[in-house]
Order: structure tokens, then C-alpha cells, then sequence
């Protein structure tokens, strides 16, 4: 009876409810900030290059960084982060970049480290914020789809009226390049494409987004957006459908279609001299194969008359700077997202990692080659797998992983 009492007494002292209620209100401080990572670069001002500009990381400091910091150094929250999936083997290669710097010719050193540590914050804050709950992942996603879905419909009839010189859709802030809008829009097409929703308004308010978002990642004539929509839609539909055959048969013959529709403007670029920056590419690799140039070191590849600063390719970017070692590191780690995604392809989480994997893997091949750097499309969806393989159950033995089959 006195170990009841006691028992009652703890779970109701003021010690466990400030707990308790303080565990609430940094999660949903963090997913506030995850949400604006996400929506903040479509919308605020860039900087440089297509960079995010200061507002933008100043908000996303106060509104993710900052609660994510004060949470890892709370007793245990270290530990619990360390074993999450994959995260000895992120924070390993991201050391290793930072170790780059001793020989590499950054121009800064300090915005480097600054772009790892934000990596790891990111992974930590997601972890943390969304604490392996599919509830809290779905909603945080569907809204960020919504609203990218809002500012999609707006930079479309924006460009009607403005159009780009190259006549692309483009979109705002960050996005407003072909390349880059396309990547956002893109996942957040397959971020609403996942979970099943039963009430009707929101099954049409979702297909509304939807037809926009797939409208806008047309607009963009951008390839490598179009096969990796044209390869994600196609995982999904087979992973999801009873009828695996005909859903892919059905995704395939509304690609076919689109693919015919576009073709003379497919064409017309041809190969975007992808087949030489490769070229230069394998010879800046050649100068150091083992641990690279270094993270940040400038990058020129010299391509006719044109002199680009960077490879156009994820692999071959990160090959040039961080050598076998780095290159070997993220490979294992993009393949194990895959491995996770693929056992829990039954799952609505496993199918999002894994369609969302196989986008980010072909529109890497020829854009988006800049793998740790601050938060952009590209970055967001190269580590956002990473993110949700930690709602990923471990399998438990072999008869888990033989009944995913």
C-alpha cells in the first residue's frame, strides 16, 4: 500500500508535471521550427547564389536551432540521439568533412563546420520534435505540402505575368531556380501521396494540391524532376496497391504520355553537356581519390567556353571533396535508407522513405550536387530520409524482415 502511495506521489509531484509539460512545449517549439525550415525558404529572401539569406537563418536558429541545443544538452538526450539508426555513421562523416578543412581551401572554415553542425541539429531536432510519432510526421509533412502547395498556385500566376528568360516555372526566395523549385514541390507531391485520408473535403483539398504541385514540377522543365516524380509515383503505386501490376502499368502509361507531350522541348536541350562536366569531374577526382580536396574547396570544371563550380552530380561532387573515405561513408548510409525503407515498404513511413529516396537518387545524378550545406531543396531531401528511418522499427530477426517480403 506505501509503494502505491509513493508510486502516486511521484507521478503527480510537480517534478514530473514540469517534466511532462516541458517535454511538450519544446517538441511542439521544434516542430514550429521544422515547419518553417521547410516553408521559410520558399518564402523569405535569399541571398547569394540562391543561398538562404540572414532572416531566414536568423528565424530558423531561434525557432529550431536554438530549442533543439537546449533539449540535447538535458541528461540522457545525447544518449538517446546516438542510438538512433544511422546516426553514428551521419555524425562520422560529418566529422570527417570538418577534419577536410585542415587541408581544404575554404574560403570559410567557419560557415563549413556551421553547415555540419546544422546537419546534426536538424537530425537531433526532428528526433526530438516528431519523437518517432507517425501522428506528429504526417501532420507536420501534409501542412508543409499544403502550404508549398499555396506557393506553388501563387508563383504560377506570377510567371504568367513575370516569366523567366528561359521560360521555367520557377518559385520564390531560395526556390526561385527551375532546379531547385522542382525538388521541393516534387516531395512535397509525394509527402501527400502517402497516408490515406477518409473525409471528403480534405481527399479534395489534398487532390487540389496535388494537381498543383504536379503542375508546377512540369512547368519547371526540369529532367531529372521529371523522372525521379515519374520512378517515386511508380514505388509508391506498387507498394501501395493490392494490384501491384495494373497501378504500375497505370503510372507508367501517364508518363509515357507526358514524356511524349514534352518531348521537343526534351530534346531541344539535349544532354546539357552533362557527358564532359562528368569528364572534368573524373579529373579533379584523380588530383586526391582518397580524402578529396576538401570540404568547401572551389570547384572549377571547365566545359568549352563554360567554366562551371560544381559537378552536377551528388557522388562526383562529394568524391572531389571528400574523397574514397567520404564518398564510401554516405554510400553506406544512402543505402541503408534504402534497405529501411524497402522492410517497411508496407508501412505508410516506409514507403514515404523509400519513394522519397528513389526521388532524391535520380535527381542527384544531373542536379542538386551539394550534400552538406545549409538548408535548401536539395539538402531537404537528401536528409529528411535520413530523419524519418528514426519512426522506423528495428527489425527484430529474421522473420521480421522475411515478412516484409
Amino acid at each position: 500500500m506505501s509503494n502505491m502511495k509513493w508510486n502516486l506521489h511521484s507521478r503527480l509531484s510537480p517534478t514530473w508535471v514540469d517534466t511532462a509539460s516541458t517535454d511538450a512545449m519544446f517538441g511542439a517549439w521544434l516542430r514550429v521550427g521544422l515547419a518553417w525550415l521547410v516553408i521559410g525558404m520558399a518564402i523569405m529572401p535569399a541571398g547569394p547564389s540562391l543561398n538562404p539569406g540572414k532572416p531566414y537563418q536568423y528565424l530558423v536558429g531561434f525557432a529550431l536551432y536554438l530549442p533543439a541545443l537546449i533539449c540535447l544538452f538535458r541528461p540522457g538526450q545525447a544518449a538517446a540521439f546516438w542510438r538512433q539508426p544511422l546516426v553514428p555513421a551521419v555524425l562520422a562523416l560529418l566529422g570527417w568533412g570538418v577534419l577536410s578543412l585542415l587541408w581544404s581551401e575554404a574560403r570559410r572554415p567557419d560557415d563549413e563546420i556551421a553547415r555540419n553542425l546544422s546537419i546534426a541539429v536538424f537530425l537531433f531536432a526532428w528526433f526530438r520534435g516528431t519523437g518517432n510519432d507517425e501522428t506528429h510526421i504526417r501532420r507536420l509533412l501534409t501542412l508543409c505540402a499544403f502550404v508549398l502547395a499555396t506557393i506553388a498556385a501563387a508563383a504560377i500566376v506570377w510567371y504568367q505575368f513575370f516569366p523567366n528568360p528561359d521560360s521555367r516555372q520557377a518559385g520564390f526566395g531560395v526556390m526561385a531556380n527551375a532546379n531547385l523549385a522542382a525538388a521541393a514541390m516534387g516531395a512535397a507531391l509525394l509527402w501527400l501521396s502517402v497516408w490515406r485520408t477518409p473525409e471528403r473535403g480534405l481527399r479534395l483539398a489534398k487532390a487540389i494540391a496535388w494537381t498543383v504541385l504536379a503542375l508546377f514540377v512540369l512547368l519547371t522543365f526540369t529532367r531529372s524532376a521529371w523522372a525521379a516524380m515519374f520512378a517515386s509515383l511508380l514505388v509508391l503505386a506498387i507498394t501501395r496497391s493490392r494490384r501491384p501490376w495494373r497501378a504500375g502499368m497505370i503510372v507508367a502509361i501517364v508518363g509515357i504520355g507526358c514524356v511524349l507531350l514534352y518531348l521537343p522541348a526534351m530534346i531541344q536541350r539535349g544532354w546539357s553537356l552533362r557527358p564532359a562536366i562528368m569528364q572534368g569531374a573524373w579529373d579533379l577526382f584523380r588530383t586526391d581519390p582518397l580524402i578529396g580536396l576538401g570540404q568547401g574547396s572551389d570547384i572549377l570544371i571547365h566545359v568549352g567556353k563554360e567554366t562551371l563550380t560544381h559537378a552536377h552530380n551528388l557522388f562526383s561532387q562529394l568524391a572531389i571533396e571528400l574523397g574514397l573515405v567520404g564518398l564510401l561513408l554516405w554510400s553506406g548510409i544512402w543505402l541503408a535508407v534504402a534497405w529501411r525503407g524497402w522492410v517497411h515498404r508496407t508501412e505508410p513511413l516506409g514507403r514515404l522513405v523509400l519513394s522519397t529516396w528513389v526521388f532524391a537518387m535520380v535527381m542527384v545524378q544531373f542536379d542538386l550536387p551539394h550534400l552538406l550545406d545549409s538548408p535548401r531543396p536539395g539538402w531537404l531531401v537528401l536528409w529528411l530520409p535520413v530523419a524519418l528511418c528514426f519512426a522506423l522499427k528495428r527489425p527484430t530477426g529474421v522473420a521480421e524482415v522475411e515478412n516484409s517480403r
